[in-house]
């Protein structure tokens, strides 16, 4: 057969063939792989029209340690790029000058920002964690008078001391008597949700008791969290869209609020109605307005900062203990010698600031694990970050706290090493970081946490209780991992197994 080779013939032949499905598949898989060839060795692949955003989707269950190792190898700040069609730009940094630059040089030209302020919406509304200008500020004042208050520091010691002792202590002695495996996050995040409501409302819930029963309202924080935690890694117009159609996460949201709305607005009626007032925020508060979406907007903030940070923190605390043996025999000798010195057996609030050590411990561990591991800005005015890279209006700005405190640059060769020798000088007196913008655990600049003192009050006390008292050791063959949300909890939770332990002599 004699093929036909005029022009018009072979033209027609090669529209023929481009029909056949066969051959459009195998351009697809050709332009794919010969792009992922070339991509595949770099810390951040770009894809055609969608940028970044495939490697971020494939990565979000390991979100923390996967943003670490890329920033790391981009030296510290990276720009992430959304999809062609979306407005989706994001400067991320772990450089300690870039996060100074951000927190305090230069902040008024870096709030919040709408993109933020609009993710956190339905859950924090208009509270102090997310507002901006006058509202924060005033807010801060108010806050700062009263959660610096000498009365309201008494007020907490005695709250967590009463909390340890007659609800976490006999739970675990029930632990250690069972010899059943429990976990403890599950319990942490209890103990401080008691101590936190009790600080906020005046009355505990007591989600800490032998039944364990299901309290809807802090199963609602950790959905509505979670949910939200997706909203940082698509764009803004995708997760709007799947809101307005109430679907997946954003229908796990919305059915989340609810319960929380519900719970703070009963606990609002309360003093309102019955004219209830007492030590707690929410009494003081009521004073100045009674506004109730302002109310409900301070109380949910305020329960928010106090159970999940420090609930989380005690849990990652416990777990670089169970893997460093020697660190926890360093601390039960250093809250022994203290007893001894005061020729008793019970810790009380006033011992805690010569636990040095046990200090040390729980920064070194906030280091390694934050309880809020990303914090997020926007911009006003075009600047240039110490990096050098140029910011402007529109874009969001990640500081990446979990990577901060891992970077080898930023903190030594060993700074994945759980050593909390690094935080006492040669005199045995503690080195602070909390200025240094390397240590970020509790924010930095103007915004730097209200309640980082309470905080460690309250994780010292429960720790050198909970210490004194027991050993806990981890359930072997468990996977231990962050879990991809607002707040670094454990995915899986932490399966431990408590022993009782001697009295000391």
């Amino acid at each position: 057969m004699k093929l036909n080779s005029t022009p018009s013939a072979m033209f027609s032949r090669v529209l023929e063939i481009l029909q056949w499905p066969e051959v459009w598949v195998s351009l697809f898989l050709f332009f794919f792989l010969h792009h992922y060839h070339k991509q595949r060795n770099k810390p951040l692949p770009t894809w055609p029209l969608l940028n970044n955003l495939p490697s971020l989707l494939a990565n979000y269950h390991r979100l923390h340690e996967w943003i670490h190792g890329v920033v790391a190898a981009e030296g510290g700040t990276l720009i992430f790029r959304g999809p062609v069609f979306t407005d989706m730009h994001i400067v991320a940094t772990s450089d300690p000058r870039n996060v100074e630059y951000i927190l305090k040089s230069n902040f008024e030209n870096f709030p919040k920002g709408k993109e933020f302020n609009d993710a956190f919406l339905e859950l924090m509304g208009s509270g102090i964690f997310n507002s901006d200008a006058e509202s924060w500020l005033v807010q801060r004042k108010m806050a700062n008078a009263h959660v610096h208050s000498k009365l309201f520091r008494q007020f907490m010691a005695r709250t967590t001391q009463v909390i340890v002792e007659s609800q976490l202590i006999p739970i675990l002695k029930r632990s250690a008597q069972s010899e059943q495996p429990i976990d403890i996050q599950d319990i942490l995040l209890r103990f401080t949700f008691d101590a936190t409501c009790k600080a906020v409302f005046g009355e505990s819930p007591r989600c800490l008791s032998f039944d364990f029963p299901i309290v809807p309202f802090a199963e609602a924080i950790n959905n509505a969290m979670e949910s939200i935690a997706f909203r940082y890694v698509v764009p803004a117009s995708w997760w709007r869209t799947l809101r307005s159609l109430n679907l997946w996460k954003e229908r796990k949201l919305s059915r989340a609020i609810v319960v929380i709305n519900e719970f703070v607005e009963r606990q609002i009626n309360l003093r309102k109605n019955h004219g209830l007032r007492g030590n707690d925020l929410l009494s003081i508060y009521a004073e100045k307005s009674d506004e109730v979406t302002f109310l409900r907007d301070t109380a949910v903030n305020f329960l928010i900062a106090g159970r999940d940070t420090s609930g989380t923190a005690l849990s990652w605390f416990f777990w670089n203990l169970s893997n460093h043996p020697h660190v926890e025999a360093k601390i039960l000798e250093e809250v022994r010698d203290v007893l001894r010195e005061k020729k008793r057996e019970n810790l009380k609030p006033e011992d805690l600031d010569k636990l040095v050590y046990l200090h040390a411990a729980l920064s070194e561990s906030l280091r390694l694990y934050p309880s809020v591991p990303i914090g997020q800005k926007g911009v006003v005015k075009e600047a240039t970050l110490p990096s050098g890279t140029v910011v402007k209006p529109g874009m969001v700005i990640l500081y990446l706290i979990y990577a901060v405190g891992r970077m080898e640059w930023v903190w030594g060769k060993d700074c994945l090493e759980f050593k909390p020798e690094r935080w006492i000088d040669e005199a045995g007196k503690l080195r602070y970081e909390n200025n240094s913008y390397r240590f970020l655990a509790f924010n930095g600049g103007p915004r730097t946490c209200v309640g980082r003192d309470i905080a460690f009050v309250q994780m010292k006390l429960a720790a050198a209780l909970v210490l004194l008292n027991f050993t806990v050791r981890v359930e072997e063959g468990q996977s231990v991992a962050p879990l991809t949300s607002v707040i670094l909890n454990m995915k899986n939770g932490l399966m431990v197994r408590v022993k009782e332990r001697p009295k000391m002599l």
